[in-house]
């Protein structure tokens, strides 16, 4: 097997494998032992939803294999360059699209009105945590990022 092709396959293989979690019962080792600003509110209205997957990493990977896959095409430097090329484009379409399809996640959108009269939305992934309207939750806030957790 062309080692091109293998190297390609293994770089695929890894991008494929990273696995970001947004569900809010797990949390970046960043975060762990670090102050965070909790905020308490009541769930108002939840909505089902779908984290789109990563196209960017599934681009990539398929480019290089469709590039590496077109360049042994032919025997002639001008027209493998050309299938090259045109490997590398399918290659990073289709690519785009599996990486998305595999990466994407099931959500909830949680509208939730907080103690002090705000109304915000949080988008998070389905977790072991149910949620129902009227319930007390906290929302944990670092970074940037919320996560919301029931309170009860």
């Amino acid at each position: 097997m062309n080692k091109n092709l293998v190297a390609c396959f293994l770089l695929l293989s890894a991008v494929s494998c990273v696995n970001y979690s947004y569900t809010p019962d797990v949390v970046s080792r960043s975060d762990a032992q670090k102050q965070q600003y909790v905020v308490l509110g009541t769930i108002k209205d939840i909505t089902t939803v779908t984290i789109e997957g990563d196209r960017e990493a599934g681009a990539a990977a398929g480019a290089l294999i469709g590039g590496v896959a077109g360049k042994n095409v032919t025997e002639s430097e001008t027209e493998s360059d050309i299938a090259s090329l045109v490997g590398g484009l399918v290659g990073s379409a289709v690519g785009s699209k599996v990486g998305s399809n595999l990466t994407k996640k099931d959500g909830i959108e949680l509208l939730i009105e907080t103690d002090a009269g705000k109304l915000i939305s949080i988008i998070q992934e389905i977790s072991s945590y149910n949620y129902s309207k009227n319930q007390r939750v906290r929302i944990i806030k670092r970074n940037g990022k919320s996560r919301v957790v029931p309170f009860e």
